[in-house]
């Protein structure tokens, strides 16, 4: 039997709420449905959900009302940790406000005390740590003087290794599988060229620096600032009979540019790879 209210069925004859706001479920069943807010506080409404996108001052609105009404605000601070301020009429737990950028989202649960003059106690459980993932950092290996390497005996010409530069932040290795050891790519560094997953697009510059030139058959285009949403290879290849060459080398300097254009810079580092002749 469904129930009316001034002629509008409000729970139908399976006992499904309808033309009803701000509820949900079967009779015996009701759920709150979060509402949705930006700076306020409604303890006419009993879950408000907000995602901060900037820094922002909360007022409350519904207070006043008999039987001291409670009401929860699920908060995401997003990762920008943006900081919600609230009135002087919130009395936190323990007199202590929480320190909101410890968490990104926190569930602030509120409890008018007084009317007059109004008193609100509150507390807070933050959970999502804004700290656990490490600060954003770029940086590069090696120097002019003391370049990073990779160290590798041909097998069979030609013979062919070098660096990658990935998406995810990460540098690798290649060594062609016709060298004696060569294992093909593998990691070098999960904490350069970038220790996280990169926030944003970056840009990479490689410019040959001594000894033998990157082969540019195999190798990414020099000279250029080239985004790093895609894997950057700068390899050296070697046609000849490793018997007819002594000791050989290349080095490379590499440049990562948060701009497009290289207008700034963020990290410079120097790469090489090393290969052993017979001759």
């Amino acid at each position: 039997m469904a129930i009316k209210v001034s002629g509008t069925t409000v729970i139908d004859n399976s006992r499904k709420l309808t033309n009803v706001a701000d509820m949900q479920g079967n009779y015996s069943g009701f759920k709150p449905v979060g509402a949705g807010a930006t700076n306020n506080i409604s303890f006419e409404k009993p879950v408000t959900i907000c995602a901060l996108s900037a820094d922002t001052t909360f007022t409350e609105s519904g207070t006043g009302t008999s039987g001291r009404p409670t009401c929860t605000l699920l908060l995401d601070t997003s990762t920008s940790a943006h900081t919600p301020t609230f009135s002087s009429n919130i009395n936190w737990q323990d007199n202590t406000e929480p320190t909101w950028s410890t968490y990104r989202k926190w569930q602030i649960t509120f409890h008018e005390i007084t009317d007059s003059p109004l008193r609100i106690d509150a507390a807070a459980v933050g959970f999502s740590a804004q700290n656990s993932q490490p600060t954003e950092s770029v940086t590069l290996e090696g120097t002019s003087s003391s370049p990073e390497r990779l160290r590798d005996d041909p097998g069979i010409a030609p013979f062919l290794a070098g660096w990658r530069f990935k998406s995810d932040g990460n540098v690798y290795k290649y060594e062609s599988p016709n060298n004696v050891s060569g294992s093909g790519e593998y990691v070098h560094s999960t904490t350069t060229w970038n220790n996280i997953t990169p926030s944003q697009t970056y840009y990479i510059r490689v410019t040959n620096y001594s000894g033998t030139n990157l082969d540019v058959g195999e190798s990414d285009s020099l000279n250029t600032w080239l985004s790093l949403d895609q894997t950057r290879s700068f390899e050296y290849k070697d046609t000849r009979d490793p018997q007819s060459y002594a000791d050989t080398n290349g080095v490379f300097k590499a440049e990562i540019s948060s701009t497009s254009n290289g207008s700034n810079i963020v990290a410079t580092g120097y790469y090489q790879v090393y290969w052993i002749g017979t001759a």
